[in-house]
């Protein structure tokens, strides 16, 4: 991830501006930045993630609603276990050389891949579950990601200043997540689905405010591809542990 910092930005901001150079389109939000550009990002961003989003729940359902596949996902559900392993290998490569999706071409590339990999494991995930539990976990992630999203826009809190603490936590999950599927129990996969929702939710507001920009870390404008995967893997990803404490609390 190549957030980057507002503090240093506003004296190029002046006299730059990406939509009437020829020079590289690296630039960096800050207070005077065109309020244009700004907007242009978040729209591209959060249309990426939209259409990411219509293309796994569409595939999803279809999946669902078809007998042979979902009981083919039934019976291969390492499938998702696999394409959610090579979703997070390949995010920590790209997340390691991000420069390697500037290019729009490798962007798109990106960007397909992994919405195939996730689509893969939410629909290995979802075939386990009734239809009532997934419509009901669709609303809730529906409602609580409009309001935070909602709310990091409008706050003047600044979320970002936590992604230290935020990657600690996300090692402490990872963790509880193993342990979890050692002692497979109930009550203690309801604490896992619930604290996971929570730190998820956390997940969403720095990474909705990395987007929107004007506040200590940021995104630049070459980073769209990554910023529209990890806000697509965040409500992912919330959906999955709602639904998942749907199921256990029914």
């Amino acid at each position: 991830m190549e957030a980057v910092t507002s503090e240093n930005t506003a004296g190029i901001a002046g006299y730059y501006d990406p939509e009437k150079t020829t020079t590289g389109d690296h630039y960096r939000f800050s207070e005077t930045t065109p309020t244009y550009i700004r907007h242009e990002f978040v729209k591209k961003v959060f249309g990426i993630v939209g259409l990411q989003l219509l293309f796994s729940y569409g595939f999803m359902f279809a999946c669902y609603y078809t007998e042979p596949a979902r009981l083919f996902f039934l019976k291969n559900r390492w499938i998702g276990v696999v394409g959610l392993l090579i979703f997070a290998i390949t995010s920590l490569v790209v997340a390691c050389k991000p420069a390697s999706v500037h290019n729009t071409t490798n962007a798109f590339l990106f960007i397909s891949f992994m919405t195939l990999l996730m689509s893969l494991y939410l629909t290995s995930f979802c075939v386990a579950f009734f239809p009532f539990e997934i419509f009901i976990a669709c609303g809730i992630t529906l409602g609580v990601v409009f309001a935070l999203t909602l709310f990091a826009m409008q706050t003047k809190y600044d979320f970002t200043q936590y992604l230290t603490y935020a990657l600690v936590i996300c090692i402490c999950l990872i963790f509880f997540s193993i342990f979890a599927m050692i002692f497979r129990n109930k009550v203690l996969n309801i604490v896992y689905s619930t604290v996971g929702a929570l730190v998820i939710s956390f997940y969403l507001l720095i990474d909705v405010q990395l987007v929107v920009g004007g506040k200590k870390y940021e995104w630049t404008t070459d980073d769209y591809a990554l910023a529209s995967i990890v806000l697509y893997s965040d409500v992912i990803s919330l959906f999955i542990h709602i639904l998942s404490l749907v199921g256990n609390s029914s």
